[in-house]
């Protein structure tokens, strides 16, 4: 698996330069460190499951709520029943709910890993002034399967996309209003 830290510095959580101006940036957190320790301790225990990750780069986790989820590169190409393992170990090892997601650019593929198993619909405003907004809608029965409250949902997508992201839950009579 690639990380973006050495591996020396992530399991000594002594930092070099390199892996410290990471941190200190903001573009990575502490727990992201702690994250990727977890991971290279179950690859490092589990021969297939490196090989399986060997492809996998790791690129950011979020922590919303009581969750971590963490968004890998190429991770849809390994077997799902190899990925809910790894969910299970990792929420065992950090003690929080953890849930892998694909990164990709695409909001419609990240809306839909991050809500399921509620079926969401995309929809995005280009305003006057150049910018956009994506709006999420969702309906009140699926709402009850989220495993997210919906604030926090438009945080995490705003986060992974770096755009303006609203949730709404919706009724049936307001399906063709909205």
């Amino acid at each position: 698996m690639r990380i973006p830290f050495c591996e020396f510095c992530v399991k000594t959580r002594l930092f070099c330069n390199k892996c410290q101006s990471l941190l200190n940036s903001g573009q990575y957190e502490m727990y992201d460190v702690d994250v990727i320790d977890a991971i290279l301790k179950l690859t490092d225990e589990d021969q297939k499951l490196k090989s399986m990750l060997s492809d996998v780069e790791y690129y950011k986790s979020y922590d919303v709520g009581n969750t971590y989820f963490i968004a890998l590169k190429g991770i849809r190409r390994v077997p799902i029943n190899i990925v809910r393992s790894l969910e299970d170990k990792l929420t065992e090892i950090l003690n929080r709910r953890v849930k892998i997601i694909e990164y990709t650019a695409n909001i419609n593929e990240l809306v839909t890993q991050i809500a399921y198993p509620a079926k969401p619909t995309v929809a995005t405003t280009w305003l006057p002034d150049g910018t956009n907004e994506t709006e999420v809608r969702i309906m009140k029965r699926d709402a009850r399967r989220l495993k997210l409250k919906p604030t926090d949902m438009a945080k995490l997508l705003s986060a992974i996309t770096n755009r303006s992201v609203k949730v709404k839950v919706i009724s049936r009579d307001q399906l063709n209003t909205a």
